[in-house]
């Protein structure tokens, strides 16, 4: 889904935020290799969702600290989370942390510093948006 030609929201990244923050961090590495491998694969981007998919799940942990406090009981997943300033720092830092290091990949230039800083602004709030509607959806439908 392209929004007025240039902005493409990534809803997949919805992945990498209701994973549980206690399962094991191998597995989830290599699962977000293989979801990152397959957009890469199907939208032909060239490895650019495979690259940042991976450091933003290689750096989740440290997010996670980041976002919930290092002496504070870290909850068992996203969803579980009632502290809602925690849960928009985190998904905030996912998403522009993913953001960036994608739009870095795809420029891959200096001169080009504005275009990725504007791309990943924008795709960020798009992705933000969506990311809500979709994870308000998945909480109305696991609460019933």
């Amino acid at each position: 889904m392209n929004i007025f030609g240039f902005i493409n929201p990534m809803i997949y990244l919805v992945f990498l935020i209701i994973y549980n923050f206690d399962s094991d961090q191998t597995l989830f590495i290599l699962v977000c290799f293989l979801l990152g491998f397959s957009t890469d694969f199907f939208s032909q981007s060239g490895g650019a969702h495979t690259i940042a998919t991976l450091v933003v799940s290689f750096l989740r942990p440290i997010l996670i600290r980041n976002s919930y406090g290092v002496t504070s009981e870290v909850p068992v997943s996203f969803q579980s989370d009632t502290r809602k300033i925690n849960k928009f720092t985190f998904l905030s830092l996912i998403l522009i942390l993913h953001h960036l290091i994608y739009f870095s990949v795809v420029f891959f230039n200096w001169n080009a510093i504005y275009l990725i800083l504007k791309s990943t602004f924008l795709t960020f709030i798009f992705s933000l948006i969506l990311s809500v509607m979709v994870l308000n959806f998945y909480r109305k439908s696991d609460d019933s």
